[in-house]
């Protein structure tokens, strides 16, 4: 079965510019009217991983979304923007920072904390998803280093309220486990749109200790599957290379066969490019599955601490949710038999001094 996604060239994030790109790539794949209903409740579910300015293409730019807001305001007032941010992290404060709470003030829109949850098989979900009519999905394109992306599939995992995350990294502690887990999110928690910020998108060490990269990209779909493999064959990778991808396809939850998706919009062979970086960890998933899962067993994955870069702040220490981060004489040290790799130390890292690694015993492991 074919499904639809639109890319769209995008230069920079000016007003004008972004809303004319966004209007296009929904209106290639049906228009807004075919997604949403007028009157409808909508939740517009950004990436909002922690406090970052816009420029540092950590979070979903706040002008992205403004032009969705004023798409969707064709066909309904009633929008609502919210997200969960990693670890600890006050939810307000992401906003104010990421540019996304002067946004909302200006076009009248309602921000919302996920403070009340529902549990759809077991996973507590942001209650708020049972109580609006449509879900857009605005992810920001970037690198990661379990998941190798973030895209419009791993997105999705932003609806489980704060430490509730922490669970589902503890049932799935390692990279293929925690790819089933998402495609089972997903499953549960459909959005009726995605819509990707690719303008600005991150390379390298994400999602958060990444560098910006300039895409020049909008790619929209109801099919978030499609998404993510088209995102992957721009960026020079498989698409079922990408554990989340391949996990999901497993399940039927979408395409991810590029000859069965119906490109509008942009060629995708005038988009793919040579130079984007991809995350150290991405060198496991260029082996076979059966390699790479032998592999494992005998030397896992970890988490590593870069001395040189550490300040001392604690701010790991203080958002580690297993305590797996100690303070010895003033020098951090990780518990490897306490971490679960749910990333909230590197994330949450002012100076990017903690990282995944595997294979590297030549680096400063904190041990």
């Amino acid at each position: 079965m074919q499904s639809k996604v639109s890319i769209i060239r995008c230069q920079s994030y000016c007003p004008e510019e972004i809303y004319a790109a966004v209007k296009k790539s929904v209106d290639l794949i049906g228009g807004i009217e075919n997604f949403l209903k007028r009157g409808q409740k909508v939740l517009l579910k950004p990436n909002l991983l922690k406090e970052a300015a816009p420029e540092e293409a950590v979070t979903t730019h706040p002008e992205f979304i403004r032009a969705v807001i004023r798409l969707v305001k064709t066909q309904t007032d009633n929008i609502f923007i919210g997200d969960s941010p990693g670890g600890l992290v006050k939810t307000q404060s992401v906003y104010k920072s990421c540019g996304i709470e002067k946004v909302a003030n200006e076009e009248r829109v309602q921000l919302i904390q996920f403070n009340s949850i529902v549990k759809k098989g077991n996973i507590p979900f942001a209650k708020i998803i049972d109580e609006v009519d449509v879900i857009f999905s605005l992810p920001k394109f970037k690198t990661h280093n379990l998941t190798v992306i973030t895209a419009a599939l791993k997105n999705v995992f932003g609806l489980i309220p704060g430490l509730y995350k922490v669970h589902v990294h503890k049932q799935a502690p390692n990279f293929i486990k925690f790819a089933g887990e998402l495609a089972h999110i997903y499953s549960l928690a459909t959005p009726q749109l995605s819509i990707v910020d690719a303008v600005i998108a991150m390379h390298g060490d994400g999602p958060a200790a990444g560098d910006p990269y300039h895409l020049g990209l909008v790619v929209t779909s109801s099919d978030a599957l499609s998404i993510d493999a088209i995102l992957s064959k721009i960026i020079g990778l498989e698409p079922l290379s990408v554990p989340s991808t391949n996990a999901a396809a497993c399940m039927k939850l979408g395409q991810a066969d590029i000859n069965n998706i119906n490109i509008a919009g942009e060629c995708l062979e005038d988009i793919i490019v040579k130079d984007f970086n991809l995350p150290k960890i991405s060198a496991l998933f260029k082996m076979p599955n059966l390699l790479a899962k032998s592999l494992l067993r005998f030397i896992p994955l970890m988490m590593g601490i870069d001395h040189l870069k550490c300040n001392g702040c604690m701010a790991c220490k203080n958002i580690c949710p297993q305590g797996a981060i100690k303070d010895v004489r003033g020098r951090l040290r990780l518990d490897f038999r306490r971490c679960i790799l749910c990333l909230c130390c590197s994330e949450m890292c002012p100076n990017n001094a903690i990282y995944l690694w595997f294979l590297n015993r030549r680096k400063e492991s904190g041990r």
